[in-house]
């Protein structure tokens, strides 16, 4: 009797199990009281694994709108009623099919046509985004944003490297490292290298803007310097 019970429990057990998170999606946990989101799943490997999630996927034609990926969090892993907020970390990445490029175009991101944020190719350094929804009782998590194109985007890979953290006033958890999300368009060449590139580029530390300043300060020391001994002025 027992043996003919435990198969029918695992087969009601099992499909609840499967379908707490989606495969493609960004699984997200909290390891540790008051320490970062963390970001694992998606297929990369290496030094990057669990921050690289390529299964978004434009249609054919306009209008240009994925859900994917989403973000799952299992039973337990936010204080229930904490909001999550999405932030862009860098500007729009974008490989043409041959090398990584300007956008001629933004992408904007929004939930459930209620709050959006769109992020270019100059926004260098990243740019705000939104509170995406209130944590139910349980603690789990699971939101599909859109990702929207506009109906004139020209074929390539897009990207948009973000993070997850707390809404200001929740308590708990702290903010993601950030992670890249890829969204293919259209028909486009060598989609590997492009991939391989663009998440070198997503985690190419950005430059402080005293880094730039002094950079700056001291590349137009050199060029008078240059122009000071060209007057014959320094031997």
């Amino acid at each position: 009797m027992y043996r003919l019970l435990l198969p029918l429990v695992a087969t009601l057990i099992l499909p609840a199990a499967a379908f707490a998170q989606h495969t493609g999606d960004v699984i997200l946990s909290v390891p540790s009281l008051n320490g970062p989101i963390v970001t694992s799943g998606g297929e990369w490997t290496g030094q990057y694994a669990g921050r690289v999630f390529d299964e978004g996927i434009m249609p054919s034609t306009p209008p240009f709108t994925t859900g994917s990926p989403g973000f799952d969090g299992l039973a337990g892993t936010f204080p229930a009623s904490s909001v999550i907020r999405l932030d862009f970390a860098k500007e729009l990445l974008f490989w043409n099919g041959t090398a990584l490029a300007p956008p001629a175009v933004s992408m904007t991101l929004d939930y459930n046509d209620t709050r959006s944020a769109t992020i270019s190719g100059s926004d260098i350094g990243g740019a705000a985004g939104f509170a995406i929804t209130s944590v139910p009782p349980d603690g789990s998590f699971h939101v599909h944003i859109d990702y929207n194109l506009p109906s004139n985007a020209i074929d390539g890979l897009y990207g948009v490297v973000l993070t997850l953290g707390p809404e200001s006033g929740t308590t708990g958890f702290t903010t993601s490292e950030s992670f890249l999300v890829t969204i293919a368009q259209g028909t486009f060449s060598d989609y590997q290298t492009g991939l391989t590139t663009m998440v070198d580029a997503a985690f190419a530390p950005v430059p402080e803007p005293s880094s730039i300043a002094l950079a700056m300060v001291a590349a137009g020391g050199w060029m008078a310097l240059r122009k000071f001994r060209k007057k014959g002025s320094f031997r």
